[in-house]
């Protein structure tokens, strides 16, 4: 990126915050290779969600990427690999949650993930707060649950509690492929 081009003037007049989102889509499509057919800067600009989310996925799953690349020793981590290296961990540490993919609809009471953590750094799940039921509400305070253990032990997290009581596999992805970046520092 080269900031020479960035403009960063306060306050900005709408012409200059377009040249900045344009610059930005140039960089999606060129060295990052993002697909960002019909997205222009203006739109950006204007706040077109659909067109914004499509860029903030895609810049979501380069990330997630990168980190899986580090993890993966400067190879490419496949999806199958992070379900079976989630797998191994949480059956070695004597569980027995299990996740069979990104869609697996068990996932939405966020056992496995819970699991998945307190194997990643044993005792930081307090097992008080993990609620049983199955139930909406409580699915949704385990995912809550889920996502704050997975940022104190420094995981990036894209995802919202509601992704994984929805079992939205792409967002889930994002989420597997942080544990899995913050248990390899861990030695796992």
């Amino acid at each position: 990126m080269d900031w020479k081009r960035v403009n960063q003037r306060e306050p900005m007049h709408r012409i200059k915050c377009v040249e900045n989102t344009n610059y930005a889509v140039e960089i999606g499509k060129e060295p990052l290779k993002f697909s960002l057919v019909g997205i222009g800067g203006v739109d950006i600009t204007d706040g077109n969600e659909t067109l914004t989310l499509g860029l903030v996925w895609q810049l979501m799953r380069q990330h997630v990427l990168c980190v899986l690349k580090e993890v993966g020793g400067g190879a490419p981590v496949s999806e199958d690999a992070m379900i079976t290296w989630s797998n191994n961990l949480v059956k070695s540490c004597g569980k027995s949650s299990h996740m069979s993919n990104f869609k697996d609809n068990s996932l939405k009471n966020s056992l496995f993930f819970l699991d998945l953590l307190d194997c990643i750094r044993p005792g930081c799940v307090d097992k008080s707060l993990v609620l049983h039921s199955g139930n909406d509400e409580d699915n949704l305070k385990n995912a809550k649950l889920a996502i704050s253990m997975a940022r104190k032990l420094g995981a990036t997290i894209f995802l919202l509690p509601e992704d994984i009581v929805e079992v939205k596999h792409k967002m889930i992805l994002t989420f597997v492929g942080s544990l899995m970046a913050v248990g390899k520092k861990e030695g796992k």
